[in-house]
């Protein structure tokens, strides 16, 4: 429990200083998804905000995709954290467009002041890796200060 209260304290302080970026590259270093990103829903299209790839760490952004395309619409549907270990073992990603792509994925919905989700905040990778209950529980807990970070991206 220690770890998780220490690597959340350091979160808030980092985005205290408004600096979601190393935030996110924070985060990143708590798993071991190579990926982790902060997308917008725009209608039926998900904008990347803040993007972190461990292998391309100077890549800041990925191009904007149907939400549909993305497991990020799991977590929009459901309004709930979606999460995949191994997306071919998941009968759940039967034929998506990324199920032989992103094979484990940990995504949380992120809401604006008024409860209405805007986005989600997620880590991914292309080989299937296992979630631990302390990565839900940081995306769960560092997701509602992230409406106020994100608050020039959000519409």
């Amino acid at each position: 429990m220690a770890k998780f209260t220490d690597s959340f304290h350091h979160l808030k302080t980092i985005l205290r200083k408004g600096d979601v970026r190393s935030a996110i590259i924070y985060l990143n270093g708590l798993t071991e998804h190579r990926f982790t990103s902060v997308y917008r829903f725009d209608q039926e299209i998900l904008t990347n905000v803040y993007f972190f790839d461990r292998e391309n760490p100077m890549q800041e952004s990925t191009p904007d995709i149907p939400v549909m395309a993305s497991y990020c619409g799991f977590v929009r549907n459901s309004h709930n954290t979606f999460t995949t270990f191994d997306s071919l073992q998941d009968d759940r990603l039967h034929d998506h467009p990324k199920q032989l792509v992103v094979r484990s994925y940990c995504g949380m919905p992120l809401l604006d002041e008024n409860g209405k989700m805007f986005g989600t905040i997620c880590h991914f990778d292309f080989r299937p890796l296992p979630i631990s209950d302390t990565t839900v529980k940081l995306l769960e807990s560092i997701a509602p200060l992230l409406k106020q970070a994100t608050r020039p991206f959000t519409p």
